[in-house]
């Protein structure tokens, strides 16, 4: 049985991480958000809710303690709560980190739409910098880099390297979902990697 928690589990793609993970055999999972009201009529039998704010260092800590993997949806000041997970590595016992980010964030996507995501990048250079702490920190993490988020059920995602081309610009909530829980449960899966990933063909 791995402990997993979420943190930002009540926003758009939390909630997809959430439903997942809730139904994935072997996970113990706890979330961590500000407003657990926002899961608004969700089933959350069996999911560990912990209120607290990413960007104050003793909640960050409070919800990593006892936990094993660490899965990351977070917006807004991304560098400070990157900062405050790595400062409670040391304190607590999460050895696995997964975190969310933008594809283009190391400038990988060669053409046209290289140039679109680097524009988009320069004007959110604290998430460049949030993923790269991550990156760097103790635990063993995969960034997973993402083109267009968008709402949908399909789970068959393609995974790709910092340099390769993606077959595709968007990605389901619930591909990534089902990454994660790959993830998880192939402890080998994206180890230490900065992977691309999209919405696969069947």
């Amino acid at each position: 049985m791995k402990k997993v928690v979420i943190f930002g589990a009540a926003g758009h793609t939390g909630k997809y991480l959430t439903r997942k993970m809730r139904k994935t055999a072997d996970v113990e999972l706890s979330v961590f958000v500000r407003n657990p009201a926002k899961f608004g009529d969700m089933d959350m039998t069996g999911v560990n809710v912990i209120t607290g704010d990413a960007l104050n260092t003793e909640n960050v800590r409070r919800a990593m303690d006892g936990q094993d993997v660490l899965l990351c949806s977070l917006e807004g000041d991304v560098l400070t709560m990157a900062k405050n997970i790595v400062a409670a590595l040391e304190k607590t016992s999460v050895k696995r980190i997964i975190w969310i980010t933008g594809m283009g964030i190391h400038h990988e996507i060669k053409g046209v739409h290289g140039i679109m995501l680097n524009q988009l990048a320069k004007k959110m250079p604290e998430y460049i910098q949030a993923a790269d702490t991550i990156a760097a920190s103790s635990a063993v993490t995969t960034l997973l880099r993402c083109p267009g988020i968008r709402d949908g059920e399909n789970e068959i995602y393609a995974l790709t390297k910092e340099g390769e081309k993606p077959s595709c610009w968007f990605v389901d909530r619930a591909a990534i979902a089902q990454c994660m829980a790959d993830m998880i449960k192939d402890e080998t899966l994206g180890v230490n990697e900065s992977l691309g990933i999209t919405n696969g063909r069947a």
